[in-house]
């Protein structure tokens, strides 16, 4: 058994039960039996794998249960088998509550524990108010503020680097997660780019996944910058993160309410008095969209995918009761 610790261009670095590190690729059967893009190994997979001596690469043979399992839209998974996910945000102009929505959404769907990271305190004037107005939102998730200027904050994290957990940076381009990657490893162990002056944006530099062994024994996965973060069927985390609007919809007069004009609407009301934010409200109703319109994507595929399983069955059938009316069977 062997651990995925490194995914880039179709290949694959593994970590092996010995610690020894092999370059692999999928074997011919799992690469032709494999048809949703999910099932495919990721960084943090454990894996089953051959290897003989002499062989330029291990073979990856099968990929194990996951525990837990970050995707994005219906075809890529991030990271599996996570214990925590840092999701990274810099205290400047870059900041966005409703993104943190989004990823908390695809945190809670994992089953992995989210804790936000704000980094760069040192652009922020007033990094406590900024702390206090993500608590207020996203109440029950732990906010760390860090800055690498301020060596000291780090040391918040390292309740969560505990030896044998898995944690994994997130976040959009140029939040600092590689920054914060070297700091936590003491070294340059991932390329970073500086803030650019203009809009105190960091450059995007990690291109694929990487994972790093702490000092401490932690396990730490650093990622891409993601652009843009596309929800799939994640029904679940969705509920998770917006549960109190989900629990005082079921208290509005009519089942089949639309939250609009309806009398009696439990979320109008919410909004009228202030109990429910309205940058927050807008925010679900964004995610909700992007939920079900990919779930009936999927539930599209699956249809076209069985109706043509289905055709192949009735023609390979039609195709033996010739043969065999022909007596070649």
């Amino acid at each position: 058994m062997a651990r995925v610790i490194n995914q880039e261009k179709g290949l694959y670095k593994i970590q092996t039960s010995d610690d020894e590190t092999l370059l692999a690729q999928l074997s011919g059967k799992l690469s032709y039996s494999t048809t949703n893009p999910l099932a495919f190994p990721a960084v943090g997979d454990w894996i089953q794998y051959s290897f003989n001596s002499g062989d330029e690469r291990a073979m990856i043979q099968q990929v194990l249960e996951r525990r837990t399992c970050f995707y994005r839209g219906s075809e890529q998974v991030i990271a599996a088998n996570v214990d925590v996910a840092f999701i990274v945000t810099s205290a400047n102009a870059e900041m966005n509550l409703n993104r943190l929505d989004r990823y908390l959404t695809l945190c809670w769907e994992s089953k992995a524990q989210p804790v936000i990271v704000l980094s760069k305190i040192d652009l922020c004037e007033n990094s406590q108010t900024l702390v206090a107005e993500i608590e207020q939102r996203h109440v029950g998730v732990d906010v760390l503020a860090v800055s690498l200027q301020q060596p000291q904050t780090l040391l918040q994290l390292n309740k969560y680097l505990l030896p044998g957990q898995t944690v994994v940076l997130m976040g959009s381009s140029g939040v600092g997660k590689s920054s914060l990657a070297n700091a936590l490893m003491g070294g340059e162990v991932a390329l970073t780019g500086a803030i650019r002056d203009d809009d105190q944006k960091g450059r995007h530099t990690t291109t694929s996944r990487q994972t790093y062994r702490l000092a401490g024994g932690a396990l730490l996965m650093d990622t891409p910058g993601m652009r843009s973060l596309a929800l799939g069927s994640h029904e679940e985390g969705l509920e998770h993160q917006f549960s109190d609007i989900v629990e005082l919809a079921q208290s509005c007069r009519f089942s089949d309410c639309q939250h609009e004009t309806e009398p009696g609407c439990a979320i109008r009301a919410a909004l009228d008095s202030g109990d429910v934010d309205q940058g927050r409200w807008l925010s679900f109703l964004k995610l909700q969209r992007e939920v079900l319109h990919e779930k009936m994507k999927e539930d599209h595929a699956l249809l076209e995918q069985q109706r043509n399983k289905w055709k192949k069955i009735s023609k390979d059938l039609r195709v033996r009761i010739k043969q065999k009316a022909r007596g070649q069977v």
